[in-house]
């Protein structure tokens, strides 16, 4: 039996992807030309109807490190299924890394409609070899305007990295990535924290979005799905309402209308929320007294200046 093989600094990416076979092609050229490439790339296609598969399996043909995978049959579609997809990825590239005899000691995610520059995953990795606190690295995430400038995604209230990008470190991966949950961007910031991990993102660097936030299957069902997501992981109605207003306010829209919508809705129809007494004491409690203390100095900021 061959050793494992300790590979410094290297990193494997998983990426989930659901009819998205448009944007395979600009993605992988996107991969490619980084300038530390991953050694691995497992791409979980989550039931495409679109050509998808044809796509992953020409992209594997060209280059051997591309891994396809299908998310297993059986899954159920709710706000969970983001989680799922990737949780799948996350077990599919460490069984690669094990079959090989590989101990690579980062794994990133990306999702389709994300474009790091060619020297964002190697300035992360750098970073994070450099303090080694950091479990969770993200940088910011927007859309990039008509005339060239970066309007950042609405940052989450917990202050935890988007979930469309980040590198892990894999002991910090395997304690909090593995437990599929709705809100888990936010979900597994938490749990690392909890387990004494830092989590960042840095400003400095940035990453475009090709699409609106929470845009993948149409806005309203982005929305309506973190709404319902919310409610499974014991939201306060305040911390809801709180979030609703700053989305509609960020995106000059009624997204926030669908986020109040998605949570009424799970409210009404008594839909099953987490008994996890680490959620439900952040959600429930800590974070609506965050988001409110934020409020409060917002406003107080805002008179003092008038």
């Amino acid at each position: 039996m061959s050793a494992t093989v300790r590979i410094p600094a290297g990193y494997v990416l998983v990426t989930p992807v659901h009819d998205e076979c448009e944007l395979l092609e600009e993605l992988a050229a996107v991969v490619r030309a980084q300038e530390l490439r991953p050694l691995k790339w497992v791409i979980v296609d989550d039931d495409s109807a679109d050509g998808t598969a044809e796509r992953l399996a020409q992209l594997a043909r060209r280059d051997r490190w591309i891994e396809p995978t299908v998310l297993p049959r059986g899954v159920e579609s709710g706000p969970a299924r983001y989680a799922e997809v990737l949780a799948h990825g996350f077990r599919t590239a460490a069984w690669l890394l094990e079959a090989e005899g590989l101990d690579v000691p980062y794994v990133a995610n990306v999702d389709a409609d994300v474009r790091p520059s060619p020297q964002l995953f190697a300035e992360l990795v750098a970073r994070c070899e450099g303090d080694r606190s950091i479990g969770i690295a993200s940088c910011r995430l927007g859309t990039v305007d008509d005339d060239g400038g970066f309007t950042p995604q609405l940052e989450q209230p917990c202050g935890a990295p988007r979930s469309g990008l980040r590198l892990w470190r894999r002991e910090c991966l395997e304690q909090a990535a593995f437990y599929p949950t709705p809100h888990w961007g936010s979900v597994t910031s938490l749990r690392a924290r909890n387990r004494g991990w830092r989590t960042v993102v840095y400003d400095d660097l940035q990453a475009e979005m090709v699409r609106p936030d929470a845009a993948r299957r149409g806005w309203w069902y982005g929305y309506r799905r973190i709404g319902e997501g919310a409610w499974y992981v014991g939201a306060h109605p305040l911390s809801i309402a709180m979030s609703a207003v700053s989305v509609s306010a960020h995106a000059r829209g009624p997204e926030g209308v669908a986020l109040l919508a998605g949570y009424a809705l799970a409210a009404l129809q008594r839909r099953r929320r987490s008994n996890d007494p680490e959620l439900l004491e952040f959600y429930g409690h800590a974070l609506p007294r965050r988001q409110v203390s934020g409020l409060v100095a917002r406003l107080s900021r805002w008179t003092s200046r008038r």
